[in-house]
């Protein structure tokens, strides 16, 4: 096994991770920016309208309100999803290699040069960034620790363990929680905006209360904030990452229970099928936010 070429593939899947991480970052800075750039215009026209029509506060809110469909046409396109997805495409399958390659799966088990095989797919794999060349010019050559297996059961714990429970279940409770904390304010400001209507209605038009223009803001800002919550798809990541979790952890019980050898078509069978549950919600993920 050849170390040096395991360090070489890890450091481009390092690399890829970091592209893709910068690409997921400015698409999650657009979609707030998008979210408070609605929420302030619909703010200041309607603040500006309080105020006998200030023109200076009309312009601000006029500017915000233009602003944000532009930002979502150039930073939230399908094409700018598209990128950051092929990157972290790139990057996991990379990772998975790796990992097949350490843990000696009878794919490369049975070569004579198993250090070529890693080469060649890898480079396949790399080919699917045809496109993103610039996005991963950025990123430099970043050079981090790549794992060493002194055993093919050291898979166990590198891989099925660390992404278990580093990745996959804090994932799953950092998105419900912000699932949770968006239908909280979502059922806030509904409650917000349902209380203001009614008092519209009660006190009627001849009041000095005047509230019409404010239930337009707060189901504005509402609107805007389910937009942005469901783009983030917080619920359907909690729930993938949870399941994924879960069917990696019945893998790893099940193939303990066994007590058989880290060797031969069992082995390979195994790591085969842990790799499968971890590229499908990869895929699964992906393909839901392309949405």
């Amino acid at each position: 096994m050849s170390q040096a070429d395991v360090r070489a593939q890890w450091n481009e899947h390092v690399g890829w991770s970091v592209t893709a991480d910068r690409l997921k970052r400015s698409i999650a800075i657009s979609r707030t920016a998008v979210l408070v750039l609605t929420a302030s215009g619909a703010l200041l026209q309607t603040l500006a309208a309080s105020f006998g029509g200030n023109t200076r506060i009309a312009a601000a809110g006029a500017a915000c309100l233009t602003v944000a469909p532009f930002v979502t046409a150039n930073f939230l396109s399908r094409e700018h999803t598209s990128c950051w997805q092929r990157a972290r495409s790139i990057s996991e399958a990379i990772k998975t290699e790796v990992f097949q390659f350490l843990a000696q799966v009878d794919k490369y088990a049975s070569l004579t040069d198993p250090a070529a095989a890693l080469r060649t797919k890898c480079k396949e794999i790399r080919e699917w960034g045809m496109g993103l060349e610039l996005a991963r010019a950025k990123t430099g050559e970043i050079k981090m620790a790549a794992p060493s297996f002194t055993k093919p059961e050291d898979y166990l714990n590198l891989r099925i363990d660390e992404q278990i429970n580093s990745y996959y279940r804090p994932k799953s409770v950092w998105n419900a929680t912000r699932a949770e904390q968006y239908r909280l304010i979502e059922l806030a400001l509904g409650l917000a905006a349902a209380v203001m209507g009614g008092i519209v209605t009660a006190v009627g038009s001849d009041s000095k209360i005047v509230l019409g223009p404010w239930v337009a803001v707060v189901t504005t800002v509402t609107g805007a904030i389910t937009a942005h919550a469901a783009a983030s798809r917080y619920d359907f990541q909690a729930t993938t990452f949870a399941a994924t979790a879960r069917q990696l952890t019945d893998l790893l019980a099940e193939w303990r229970a066994l007590k058989t050898n880290a060797s031969g078509a069992a082995w390979s069978e195994f790591v085969r099928q842990c790799e499968d549950v971890i590229s499908a919600e990869n895929r699964g993920w992906m393909a839901k936010l392309d949405e």
